[in-house]
């Protein structure tokens, strides 16, 4: 029987971080399902899901918690596996305009008010090209009930990027 965790690592990054992680979960019979990873400001941030037999789970947990070479603080949670269901619809959002503080908090206010839920967000801070000025660049993944019509979602972004004065695009489907 295999059990499904989902792990939070976090540390400073240095060449090999991922291979000397990949090593223990190979060690311990693992699989490596899904992750996201990446390097912010000299720390390595990721998480991931790995599937592994139940009676390799505690010394996995074990070797990864003592592990000098990774030198990562490390969370566990026993996982579900969780896809958007049939009754509900997927969507792609993405937004640019100039950086400002709240932006995340206004978007996400807007979305919890509809009861999306955020499956995926990635975020920066890029310099215009032309200008110099500071961007905001956002992308997220949701899923929403399938009984929220895509004009209220389009009418509270489009109102949302009016207020922020930035380009909100809504992108339907598995996009």
């Amino acid at each position: 029987m295999k059990k499904s965790v989902v792990i939070s690592v976090l540390g400073n990054d240095s060449p090999g971080l991922v291979k000397s992680l990949s090593k223990i979960i190979v060690a311990h019979q693992g699989e490596w399902v899904e992750s996201r990873m990446a390097s912010l400001s000299g720390k390595f941030a990721g998480i991931l899901r790995v599937d592994l037999p139940v009676s390799e789970f505690a010394a996995f947990q074990a070797d990864l918690q003592n592990s000098a070479e990774l030198g990562l603080s490390v969370i566990f949670e026993e996982s579900g596996v969780s896809q958007a269901t049939p009754s509900e619809n997927q969507f792609e959002i993405e937004l640019i305009g100039q950086d400002q503080p709240g932006i995340i908090h206004r978007i996400s206010s807007v979305l919890a008010q509809i009861n999306a839920n955020v499956d995926e967000l990635e975020t920066e801070v890029i310099e215009a090209s032309m200008s110099g000025e500071q961007l905001f660049k956002a992308n997220m993944r949701i899923h929403i009930a399938s009984d929220v019509p895509v004009s209220k979602i389009r009418a509270l972004l489009e109102e949302l990027a009016n207020e922020l004065i930035v380009d909100i695009e809504l992108l339907e489907g598995d996009a």
